[in-house]
């Protein structure tokens, strides 16, 4: 491909990504183009809304019919289980535990105040949980240690956390269509 096809036309912005080797250079989409993706995104945003309307429905009823006539499986007292000719429905209740820290400190409190601490690591269990500290990367790039132990630690504080991307958030917005969109604001120089 020459270089002169792959020259851009006066009116068309480049984006910054742009790799020339990939192929013909894109164009900045059109206002319109702009409102029917935003359209399409929020009609498939509905769209799985009533899907998640039906499928909740439906798994309320079959929950119903489940509990109303289902048995308890042998071995799995949450669970309550109704066969079909073709299908098994299960339904199985959970529990989420959630522990109030403070109240937890009362009764140890209270128990050793009445001289039975001993009960309390019965009933009770310490979790650390660690977090990093805000400005932990700044830390490691100014640690004053030999050049080995620097490398331990940054190899083992690799070691210590897992970082997960997130799925990058989408929001639309559509005018009314009596009043024009919002203008994008300038960026300042």
């Amino acid at each position: 491909m020459s270089a002169t096809s792959l020259a851009q036309p006066e009116t068309a912005e480049i984006s910054p990504c742009f790799d020339p080797g990939l192929g013909p250079v894109p164009t900045r989409p059109t206002p319109e183009q702009i409102d029917e993706l935003a359209r399409k995104h929020v009609k498939a945003q509905l769209d799985k809304i009533a899907a998640t309307q039906a499928f909740d429905a439906v798994a309320s009823e079959v929950a119903d019919m489940v509990q109303a006539w289902g048995i308890v499986p042998a071995g799995a007292e949450k669970s309550r289980r109704l066969n079909g000719r073709l299908a098994v429905l299960t339904v199985t209740k959970s529990d989420t535990i959630t522990v109030n820290a403070e109240r937890v400190e009362t009764l140890k409190d209270m128990l050793e105040a009445n001289d039975h601490a001993d009960l309390f690591p019965k009933l009770f269990a310490v979790q650390t949980k660690y977090e990093i500290v805000e400005g932990a990367e700044s830390v490691l790039k100014a640690i004053e240690v030999g050049k080995r132990l620097s490398e331990k630690v940054l190899n083992f504080f690799g070691r210590c956390i897992t970082v997960k991307a997130k799925k990058p958030s989408v929001k639309v917005e559509i005018a009314n269509p009596d009043k024009s969109a919002k203008k994008a604001r300038k960026a300042k120089k």
